[in-house]
């Protein structure tokens, strides 16, 4: 047995087997990143994934998308949402439930796939990248999304790493065949429709390999018409079957929701989930491009850059919006480290075990830092304590008829609350943003609100519907957040209980409403018959 060997082999007892520690550290890792789903499974859910959980269901159940359910994300991401609450009618198992476990099914069909590809891509010889570049993959679709698990950037990222894997692999002329190409197409085509914003993403790719290989080769290629067959099937789909989308929803998103929580583009670089990425990333293109000359970190630095370009034409800084190009620029930096190591004289030709060592040891790195970053599951362990855990025992003791009204700026806590109390929202917003939007800036008259009177179409539309809900709909809890998120621009502030009873019929329906409690910032009213 040579020295390299004895580094890297243990002798067993009794009969001198030997120990390959390297796969078992290794491996290691690889079931640590797969039991981390787990922790996904206990509540709460992210708020955001809650209320489209809460829209989808109420699609689900025969009510209109865009009518009976105001929000401004598009028919593809409800259709997604959709599946768990097909499921949870066929099963009677809660669709919080299913939908942790239908994205643990969807990361394993990801992340094998990956493997698939990067065998099939990468020479046998380089150990470090056939090592390293899986169990990351596998990290960046697991442990790294943490409180954003679920999120419309977290579910792009799983259906589209394997197209860019491929990519990588057509733009080097890898013999990938046609139904991977055709499959792993379709994938990313749902993903990067859910957002106008993440089509940045496939131009970028599709460009650099018709650059590589030329027109000819782009114009047989399955992959780019099949990314683009969802899209066209995705614009179909909208304009047949939710055609208030177009004429409803997207104006009144220009009016509203532009106005609301905008920041300029530097308060998005000096943010602290923007600014790192933002340098990083074109510092390791650089790299990408110039120094190991890969078509792999090529592929993923300008799949980065146009996450990048997605979470900044959005314009509100949310750390779900950057999740992407966060990702991927730490899939590039694993990507460029492992093709440098590949490529050193010294390293054994043949023998993994040293490339396995490194792997596991580099990502026992990397959990290292993201445990630094971001506490795993703090959602999860400090649920008991939580403002939704509290508010869900309120709620479910006056669950009455099943319905609530809530008028609040934010939709946490009362998402996931009416998810997991089985409620519904007695108006088609599940929050009062639109008014955050109208009241952004203090009125010139000195006022608190419009009156009725003078009211433009938009406010005027919410103002009413939300009066003619809460009167047709007799909710049993009606909850008031005395926190309204608008600028307080008199003495007194802005209440929304004030601004609604303006309505004739707000004020007849909250006639039969008596104060239950003071909950926090909550004042919570329940229906007296």
């Amino acid at each position: 047995m040579d020295h390299t060997s004895q580094a890297y082999e243990l002798t067993g007892r009794g009969e001198g087997r030997k120990v390959d520690w390297s796969r078992l550290l290794h491996r290691t890792v690889v079931a640590v990143c797969a039991c981390w789903l787990i922790g996904y499974f206990f509540p709460p859910i992210n708020h955001d994934t809650a209320v489209l959980l809460h829209i989808a269901k109420l699609w689900v159940n025969g009510g209109t998308l865009y009518v009976d359910a105001i929000d401004i994300n598009t028919p593809l991401v409800f259709v997604i949402y959709s599946l768990p609450e097909l499921l949870a009618k066929l099963t009677g198992l809660p669709s919080t439930t299913l939908l942790p476990a239908l994205l643990a099914v969807g990361i394993a069909a990801s992340y094998l796939t990956c493997r698939r590809v990067l065998k099939a891509s990468l020479n046998p010889d380089l150990a470090i990248s056939g090592a390293l570049l899986p169990v990351l993959v596998l990290f960046l679709l697991i442990v790294y999304p943490n409180n954003m698990f679920s999120q419309r950037e977290h579910i792009m990222l799983v259906l589209t790493l394997p197209y860019l894997l491929v990519a990588s692999g057509r733009a080097g002329a890898s013999p990938l065949s046609r139904r991977l190409r055709i499959a792993t197409g379709l994938m990313a085509g749902f993903g990067f429709a859910m957002k106008p914003y993440f089509l940045v993403v496939p131009v970028l790719v599709e460009l650099y390999i018709l650059y590589q290989r030329g027109f000819r080769y782009s114009i047989r290629d399955a992959a780019p018409w099949s990314v683009l067959a969802v899209c066209v099937g995705h614009a179909i789909f909208a304009v047949l079957v939710t055609p208030e989308y177009f004429t409803f929803v997207l104006p009144m998103a220009r009016d509203f929701y532009s106005e609301l929580g905008g920041v300029s583009l530097y308060d998005l670089f000096t943010n602290g989930n923007f600014g790192a990425p933002t340098v990083i990333l074109p510092l390791l293109g650089i790299v990408a491009f110039w120094g190991v000359r890969s078509h792999m970190a090529r592929v993923i630095f300008l799949a980065g850059m146009g996450g990048l370009f997605a979470a900044y034409a959005q314009f509100k800084g949310w750390p779900y919006h950057i999740l992407p190009a966060q990702a991927l620029t730490l899939l590039l930096a694993g990507a460029v480290i492992a093709a440098v190591l590949d490529n050193m004289a010294w390293l054994k030709r043949g023998d993994k075990r040293p490339a396995r060592i490194f792997a596991a040891a580099m990502m026992l790195l990397v959990f290292y830092q993201q445990a630094l970053n971001s506490s795993p599951f703090y959602m999860q362990f400090s649920y008991e304590d939580s403002d939704a855990k509290r508010l869900l025992e309120i709620v479910k003791q006056e669950r009455g008829n099943g319905r609530i009204l809530i008028l609040s700026p934010g939709i946490y806590p009362h998402f996931p609350v009416l998810n997991y109390a089985n409620m519904q929202m007695a108006m088609p917003f599940e929050s009062m943003w639109l008014l955050q939007g109208v009241y952004s800036e203090c009125l010139e008259d000195g006022s608190v609100f419009h009156n009725p009177r003078t009211m433009d179409p938009g406010e005027e539309f919410v103002f009413k519907t939300v009066s003619a809900s809460f009167l047709r709909q007799q909710p049993s809890l009606l909850i008031v957040d005395n926190i309204p998120g608008i600028p307080q621009c008199t003495e007194e502030p802005f209440s929304y209980l004030e601004y609604f009873l303006q309505s004739p019929q707000f004020a007849e329906a909250f006639a039969n409403y008596e104060e239950l409690v003071t909950y926090d910032r909550y004042m919570i009213y329940r229906r007296k018959d």
